[in-house]
């Protein structure tokens, strides 16, 4: 009923700043909780946490992976990491020649990873080095080398793009660097600077040369995929590059999955802050005291949307912050409406008559609220019915505004307009036009939450 935004499973993103270790158990350990399930040996066995890490030499691949296994390993996450078809000595064995068969051997030990460990009774998570759309590069370069007529090629990738249909893996990451970095890496401190075949400034731009043409053709043939970038140009450690990469692929399998953001998120305040502080929008409110006529609000062009009876509980998410005054000016409460819950969180207002909170708003189940009560301490609650109208479309310009009627208990009666604001436009001119229409004037208006209200009051 409010003009914050639900955050979902479906739009959970994470922002560009790195995670923390806290933030990084917290997912995990809400990701672990929703696929550690029992399963009868007479049933399919739960989907594996499978993921597929390709690129260039010298990018911190295989360092990375190391670093991104512990993390899960550590959150009870029983974990693999295969090793690649190229060091598996039945098929880099030499009995024979043939480059097809060579080739088609490595196609065979990836395609009986993926399959098989998409679903495995033994982990919860599998690492794949240099997997399907990997051989899509293989294949291509041995294509341009002479190896592989076109019509063996096209059926290469179509039995590749048939099994990327399967949608079997969660996470494709993308390892890249900068040739120079990949050629420095390979040769600072070596005994000899001379240049190998594979291993040359020239090799490294014809490979992502490669591997761009393949990710463009299996977005084209396969759209969809839940395929990252990382690029390790600038990452001096291992460490980095697996902070980076969580940041990326851990959205993304949490919404496979169907993890809800609030099974973890209201736990971490860091979490919530950089989430709310990177939100695209931010919330303009103009409080005034009191109500308007019902004809005025008609007048206005506002249409009634319904009525709901609140509870909100105010939490103090930085006890360790003493406010000497009182006023709290981030928000952070849970919601109770009837039987359901949202947690809340607003940002520092920017401006003292409008508002300008960037909000974060997520549904929370009863288990999830026991947590987050036992996470921060409580300060007050307040109970209050609030009435809800909204103008939208033509009459309101590219605009939506809203309007709440509340009666807060122990507050009193008041009236809010709300407007979304953004880095491009705002509507305080508008919120104030409309304040006038409704019959407010500018004694009315009230500066603060129903938080700081209430603690003024007490």
């Amino acid at each position: 009923m409010t003009a914050a935004r639900n955050t979902s499973v479906t739009d959970f993103t994470l922002t560009n700043e790195p995670l923390g270790d806290e933030e990084i158990s917290l997912i995990l350990a809400a990701l672990f909780k929703k696929i550690d399930v029992p399963a009868r040996k007479s049933e399919p066995a739960p989907k594996t946490i499978l993921m597929d890490f390709f690129g260039i030499a010298k990018t911190m691949k295989t360092s990375t992976t190391t670093r991104v296994e512990q993390p899960f390993r550590r959150c009870k996450f029983n974990t693999f990491c295969p090793p690649e078809t190229a060091e598996l000595a039945e098929i880099r064995n030499k009995s024979s020649e043939s480059p097809i068969v060579f080739q088609a051997r490595h196609l065979a030990g990836v395609e009986d990873y993926v399959l098989n460990l998409a679903t495995d009774r033994s982990f919860h998570v599998a690492i794949l080095s240099r997997g399907l759309i990997d051989m899509l590069y293989w294949y291509e370069r041995g294509t341009r080398k002479g190896l592989y007529s076109a019509a063996h090629h096209e059926s290469a990738k179509q039995r590749i793009y048939e099994l990327l249909r399967l949608d079997l893996v969660d996470s494709f990451v993308f390892f890249t660097c900068s040739p120079e970095v990949a050629i420095k890496r390979e040769y600072d401190g070596a005994l000899t600077q001379e240049r190998g075949s594979n291993m040359s400034e020239s090799s490294l731009v014809q490979s992502l040369a490669i591997y761009e043409e393949v990710l463009a053709d299996v977005e084209k043939h396969v759209p969809g995929l839940p395929i990252f970038r990382l690029d390790t140009s600038d990452c001096t450690d291992p460490g980095q590059a697996a902070r980076e990469l969580l940041r990326l692929i851990l959205p993304a399998i949490c919404k496979r999955f169907g993890v809800r953001t609030g099974s973890f998120l209201p736990r971490s305040p860091s979490l919530i802050e950089k989430q709310t502080r990177h939100n695209d929008y931010f919330e303009e409110q103009l409080k005034l005291k009191g109500y308007p006529s019902l004809r005025a609000i008609e007048s206005a062009g506002f249409v009634s949307i319904g009525t709901a009876e609140q509870e909100d509980t105010y939490l103090n998410p930085h006890p360790e912050k003493a406010d000497s005054d009182g006023y709290f000016d981030e928000i952070v409460r849970l919601r109770r409406e009837g039987n359901a819950w949202k947690f809340i969180h607003k940002g520092p207002q920017n401006d003292r008559i409008f508002s300008h909170r960037r909000p974060l708003s997520m549904e929370v189940d009863a288990e999830d609220v026991l947590a987050i009560r036992g996470r921060y301490p409580e300060l007050l609650t307040l109970k209050k019915t609030r009435r809800c109208f909204n103008i939208e479309g033509a009459s309101a310009g590219d605009s939506w505004f809203t309007l709440h009627l509340d009666n807060v208990e122990g507050l009193g009666a008041f009236s809010e307009l709300r407007a979304h604001g953004s880095s491009e436009s705002t509507h305080s001119e508008e919120l104030l036009r409309l304040a006038e229409k409704l019959g407010f004037g500018l004694d009315d208006i009230v500066e603060g939450s129903y938080l700081a209200l209430a603690l003024k009051k007490k």
